[in-house]
């Protein structure tokens, strides 16, 4: 075994558990990236000082190390698995195996929990375009070290060979998965015991957006859901907010729970109140209070979804069920899908613009 991994083992368990105290007391709001980047710096680190990696020959194969899933999109709590692609140009060599138990035994060894791919270019491409759960990690891949310019080439031919030639099915499957997913954990904004990840209104529902919008827009950051005309800058501010809110609460789970869990059992949503300094006012218990925001906040990533999904077209691809909706009692509004509210058209903001303000009350519709 190399010495050298080990004590770069060892260092990294020091930076975790230092960046987990700081985000604990609330001084590390970039938690998540920054505890992305401090695994990252691992890999670099084993990278560099291997005794397998020269033997590989990477001018004559060229491999590279890729964060994947979670990782790739530096959304890293605090038991997250670390997904890798460890990626050849050519066949995957036999000392391959030698270099990732070098690099990986050593955080299983400090208790992370890794997963690993070992593929060649054209294996990690036909599998992709086979398979679409091997897919949408690649989706949120992230260059970590080895030749940079081969993982430049895994985008540029996952785009081309697959994502331009199959986007409406690898769309629709998201869609269809989607809703499978809604059907089996339920609606998070509403549960007793919200599933932060799988739930409707949770992490899943934001992951699917970005997948989409990377596949049909090409988008390269978050950010871009503002400039693509996705989500106006206010929209965008709350859903972000929304999201760290959920993240927090994730990455505190993990920590209660000792491994990785999404669901917020009542065992530790009193605990979680009394982290986050929820105060009783007016006969509310700080309880309730951490989790009327909780689910006002994944209401609002449910409603973006489901917004984003209208209208893209997408919410017209699996079946739903079949219910009157009563009309809308303002002119220039009406009720779509799922009981939101639409403008009929621009020209109606244009002749009246207090429909901008209209209350909640003064519409009436009945949801499906």
């Amino acid at each position: 075994m190399n010495a050298s991994q080990d004590h770069n083992a060892s260092t990294l368990q020091s930076q975790i558990k230092r960046l987990t105290s700081h985000f604990l007391k609330g001084n590390e709001p970039d938690f998540l990236s920054r505890h992305a980047q401090v695994i990252d710096d691992y890999f670099r680190k084993a990278f560099e000082t291997s005794r397998v990696g020269p033997q590989l020959e990477i001018d004559k194969n060229p491999y590279a190390i890729i964060a994947l899933g979670g990782y790739g999109r530096q959304e890293q709590c605090i038991r997250s698995d670390i997904d890798l692609l460890f990626l050849f140009k050519k066949r995957v060599p036999h000392k391959a195996e030698t270099l990732i138990q070098e690099i990986i035994y050593p955080l299983w060894d400090i208790g992370l929990e890794v997963g690993h791919a070992t593929r060649s270019l054209k294996e990690c491409l036909r599998l992709a375009a086979r398979d679409f759960d091997v897919l949408t990690p690649i989706l949120d891949a992230r260059f970590i070290c080895g030749m940079s310019l081969l993982y430049a080439e895994l985008i540029e031919q996952l785009r081309d060979k697959t994502l331009l030639k199959r986007s409406d099915a690898v769309i629709d499957w998201l869609v269809q998965k989607n809703q499978a997913r809604h059907f089996q954990f339920g609606d998070s904004a509403y549960l007793l015991e919200p599933n932060l990840k799988e739930g409707q209104g949770g992490l899943r529902d934001y992951h699917t957006m970005l997948w989409i919008s990377k596949i049909k827009f090409n988008l390269k950051h978050r950010k871009d859901f503002m400039y693509l005309g996705l989500l106006a800058h206010d929209e965008y501010e709350v859903f972000i907010n929304a999201l760290d809110f959920i993240w927090n609460v994730r990455s505190r789970i993990h920590y209660l729970c000792g491994r990785k869990c999404d669901q917020l059992n009542f065992e530790n949503q009193i605990k979680l109140a009394q982290a986050l300094k929820y105060r009783a006012t007016r006969g509310q218990e700080p309880v309730e209070k951490f989790l009327g925001e909780l689910h006002g906040r994944m209401e609002y990533v449910k409603q973006r979804h489901l917004m984003f999904l209208h209208e893209l077209g997408l919410d017209k691809k699996g079946k739903r069920r079949k219910t009157s909706l009563k009309k809308c009692k303002v002119q220039g509004l009406e009720v779509i899908s799922w009981g939101l509210l639409n403008f009929k058209a621009p020209e109606a903001i244009m002749k009246s613009p207090d429909l901008l303000s209209i209350p909640p009350e003064m519409c009436m519709c009945r949801w499906p």
